[in-house]
C-alpha cells in the first residue's frame, strides 16, 4: 500500500518532468525557426507601413569580375577581429552563410568534405557557439567569420544565402555570385554551375543593375534561397544624386589629425574613395597627382581611403599625393555616400553640395574632374 501511495505521488512528477523534456526538444528543434517567422512578420509590418513595396526588394548588385573584393573587419569564432587581408595569398571561396537558414543549414556536412584548395571562408550570421558545433561535428576546415549586422554580406554584392564567390590570391573577384548550395559547392571544383547570372564583368548602367537585382531575385526564389535578412537592409548602394547635400564627416588624416569635409566649404571639393589594396586605383593616382598640380587652387581634391594609416602613408609616399588622404574604418563613411566601391568620386560644389552624380572608374573620375562647376 506505501508503494502504491509513493508511485501515486511521484508518477504525477515524472510525467511532468518528460514533458518538459520533450517540450525542450521541440523548442530547440524550432525555435529558431519560430524566431525568423516573427523576424519577417515584424519586418512585413513595417515595410507596409511605409508604403514599400514587399514584393520587389532592393538588391544589392552582385560584383563584377576582375573587381577588388570589399575588406572587411569582422571577429571570427574566438573573438579576434579578422580583416580582408588576413586570408588573402591563395584562392578563396567565399560562402555567405546563415544559421537561420534551413538551406544553409543542411548544406553543413558538405563544408567539410570539400577540398583544402580553394581554401573556404565563411562569412556567416549567427551564434559563435553553434557554429563552433557545427565545424566539429562535420570537421570543417574553413575559416569562419561573423556579420551580424549583413553590411558585409551586402557590401559583396550578397542578396541571399547561400551564395558565393571565388576570389583570386590576391583578393579579386575571380567567378559570378554563385546562388544556392549547388552552385556553390561546384565553384569549390571550378566546374561551371550554368544557374548564375553574368554581365560579362563590364559595367553597369543603372538600368542594367535594375535587371540584374530582378534576375537576382528571381533565381534566389527559384533556388529556395533565404532572402529574407539581407533584401530588407535600407543601405543605399547606388550613389547620391546631384543635388544632395554632401554628407560631413570628419575622419584622421596620415598625421593622425582629426579633417572634416566641412573645413573645405567655399572651394569645389573632388572627393574620391580609394583602397591601398585597389588596382585600378593605383592606374588611377598618376593622374590624381597631375590634376592636383594643374587645378589644385580652384578644385579642392580629397581623398577617402580604407587600409591602415601605415599603408595609406606608404601609398602616398609612393604616388607622390600632396592633397589630403583620410583614413576611412570599413565602409563608414562610403556608406553615407551610397557605395560600396573603389575608386569613386563626388564633385561637390561650394556650397557643399553633390553638383553631379556618382563618378564610378578611372576614366569617370577624370571625366567629372573635368566639368565645370557652377560655384567655383
Amino acid at each position: 500500500m506505501t508503494a502504491l501511495l509513493v508511485v501515486a505521488l511521484v508518477l504525477p512528477w515524472l510525467l511532468a518532468a518528460a514533458l518538459g523534456w520533450l517540450l525542450f526538444q521541440f523548442l530547440d528543434r524550432y525555435g529558431r525557426q519560430l524566431v525568423a517567422l516573427e523576424e519577417i512578420k515584424e519586418r512585413l509590418e513595417t515595410l507596409e507601413s511605409s508604403g514599400a513595396e514587399a514584393e520587389s526588394p532592393r538588391l544589392p548588385s552582385p560584383l563584377p569580375a576582375a573587381a577588388p573584393a570589399p575588406d572587411f573587419s569582422l571577429p571570427d569564432l574566438e573573438g579576434s577581429t579578422r580583416t580582408l587581408a588576413d586570408f588573402l595569398g591563395t584562392r578563396r571561396l567565399v560562402v555567405f552563410y546563415n544559421l537561420g537558414c534551413s538551406f544553409c543549414r543542411e548544406m553543413a556536412p558538405r563544408l567539410g568534405e570539400l577540398p583544402e584548395e580553394p581554401r573556404v571562408l565563411l562569412i556567416s550570421h549567427g551564434d559563435a557557439d553553434e557554429h563552433r558545433r557545427l565545424a566539429e561535428e562535420h570537421d570543417w576546415r574553413c575559416d569562419v567569420v561573423l556579420d551580424e549586422d549583413w553590411e558585409v554580406t551586402s557590401s559583396f554584392g550578397a542578396a541571399a544565402t547561400p551564395s558565393g564567390y571565388l576570389l583570386d590570391v590576391e583578393g579579386r573577384i575571380a567567378s559570378e555570385l554563385a546562388l544556392g548550395a549547388e552552385p556553390v559547392l561546384a565553384l569549390a571544383a571550378d566546374r561551371p554551375s550554368g544557374s548564375n547570372g553574368s554581365d560579362g564583368g563590364g559595367g553597369l548602367t543603372a538600368e542594367s543593375l535594375r535587371v540584374k537585382e530582378r534576375e537576382t531575385t528571381s533565381r534566389a526564389h527559384a533556388a529556395g534561397l533565404a532572402v529574407r535578412d539581407i533584401t530588407e537592409s535600407r543601405l543605399e548602394r547606388n550613389g547620391l544624386e546631384a543635388g544632395t547635400p554632401a554628407p560631413d564627416f570628419t575622419l584622421l588624416d596620415l598625421d593622425g589629425a582629426e579633417r572634416s569635409l566641412a573645413e573645405y566649404r567655399g572651394k569645389a571639393v573632388l572627393l574620391v574613395f580609394s583602397d591601398v589594396g585597389c588596382g585600378p586605383c593605383d592606374a588611377l593616382a598618376p593622374d590624381l597627382v597631375k590634376l592636383h598640380k594643374r587645378r589644385g587652387k580652384e578644385l579642392q581634391l580629397l581623398m577617402v581611403s580604407r587600409g591602415g594609416r601605415e599603408a595609406n602613408r606608404l601609398k602616398a609616399k609612393e604616388n607622390g599625393y600632396k592633397f589630403p588622404v583620410l583614413v576611412q574604418k570599413g565602409w563608414e563613411v562610403s556608406k553615407r555616400y551610397a557605395m560600396f566601391a573603389t575608386p569613386i568620386a563626388y564633385l561637390i560644389d561650394a556650397d557643399g553640395v553633390i553638383a553631379r552624380d556618382v563618378a564610378v572608374g578611372h576614366e569617370a573620375i577624370l571625366d567629372l574632374a573635368g566639368n565645370p562647376v557652377s560655384k567655383l
